[in-house]
């Protein structure tokens, strides 16, 4: 008797980043489970980044592991209040998530 249970499939909202977050939440869960999490805590550590709003860049945690990751938020929110259109946002996101970036900018990131 096969006593394994199969976890349920999750469906992805459909909203503009959801996808994005599903794939950081998978992340997030494997980092989870290597460093020996319990089924619950990883639970909830998927469902935070699921809920996860990056327009609210105060609840974007400043430690060392999500420093390049608030940045690249908060270039590309400083972006489009500048004026640049969404493409040109995400754009500066990757740029800076990828380290392709001159590593100079005008404003400040706190």
């Amino acid at each position: 008797m096969n006593t394994e249970r199969k976890h349920p499939k999750y469906q992805i909202p459909n909203e503009p980043h959801a996808k994005h977050r599903y794939e950081s939440a998978l992340k997030h869960v494997q980092l989870a489970r290597e460093a020996g999490k319990n089924s619950e805590e990883i639970h909830e550590i998927f469902r935070k980044v699921m809920n996860f709003d990056s327009k609210n860049i105060e609840n974007i945690s400043q430690d060392e592991a999500h420093k390049k990751y608030r940045t690249a938020v908060i270039h590309a929110r400083k972006a489009l209040e500048n004026g640049k259109n969404p493409e040109e946002a995400h754009e500066i996101y990757r740029n800076i998530l990828s380290g392709n970036t001159a590593g100079k900018c005008h404003h400040k990131v706190d």
